[in-house]
């Protein structure tokens, strides 16, 4: 519920970090919305795979409240379904017009974006140079986009390194507002279709690490209405921005 210690807010400017998702990740749009009535915008950003990109586009200076049509634009046209890279191909050209940026070093706040190293395993933080490559190899989700090369080393979503990517704020991770779109359904019968147990088993794989990531965060939100559908379900984008929105407006602020 809304008090009124959140109407005479003071603007405060945190770090976020935002996870991957898939379509999910348009949450993440609906809790930067219901936030910044609230007092609270990003400074600084970390973000994997869905969260990236939305990231980035608030980075470079969109208002959250434009991003959802730009979004649902490019997932509808996005026909990774039929193919790998026709998918990719799109949705790289998507961010080449949409992003006003080229490299990390022109946006408006700093950015960290996290892709996981196919060769040798672990995370990388992209923090500088050139922003497309490091955004499409941390939406490189295996088997449904390509790896991506960059510097000679190809890399694939950053969720399977650490799908709540803290670690740029190491520092100060008392300040952070982590938001995690990837809540876990009841089990209940165990008769999944085939994308809900792929969806399901992807983030029980990393389930544990974005638990540990959470702790110690001046604010963890997690949409529990986001596991109503899988990070696949493309006619989901609008409820996927309600859903976030609805939540962060109605819970208590951190003491």
């Amino acid at each position: 519920m809304v008090t009124p210690r959140d109407q005479i807010a003071v603007m405060e400017q945190r770090p976020f970090v935002l996870s991957g998702g898939g379509v999910r990740g348009a949450g993440h749009i609906g809790v930067l919305k219901a936030l910044a009535p609230r007092g609270f915008v990003p400074n600084a950003i970390a973000g994997t795979s869905a969260g990236a990109l939305v990231g980035a586009f608030v980075a470079d200076g969109h208002a959250a409240e434009d991003l959802l049509p730009m979004l649902r634009e490019a997932w509808n046209r996005t026909s990774f379904l039929r193919g790998p890279r026709p998918g990719s191909a799109y949705i790289e050209g998507f961010l080449r017009s949409n992003l006003r940026a080229r490299y990390f070093e022109d946006l408006k706040m700093p950015l960290h974006v996290t892709a996981t190293d196919l060769e040798h395993g672990g995370q990388r933080i992209f923090s500088s140079g050139e922003l497309v490559p490091a955004l499409m190899a941390s939406c490189a989700v295996p088997l449904v986009f390509p790896p991506v090369q960059i510097e000679g080393t190809y890399y694939v979503d950053g969720g399977l390194s650490n799908n709540l990517p803290v670690e740029p704020f190491a520092d100060r991770k008392h300040e952070v507002i982590a938001v995690y779109v990837n809540p876990l359904a009841p089990f209940g019968s165990g008769k999944l279709g085939r994308f809900a147990m792929i969806d399901r088993v992807w983030h029980l794989s990393f389930r544990e690490m974005v638990t540990r990531s959470a702790q110690g965060c001046y604010w963890f939100i997690e949409p529990p209405g986001l596991s109503a559908f899988t990070m696949f379900d493309m006619r989901k984008l609008g409820m996927a921005e309600r859903i976030g929105f609805e939540y962060a407006s109605t819970q208590e602020l951190p003491r």
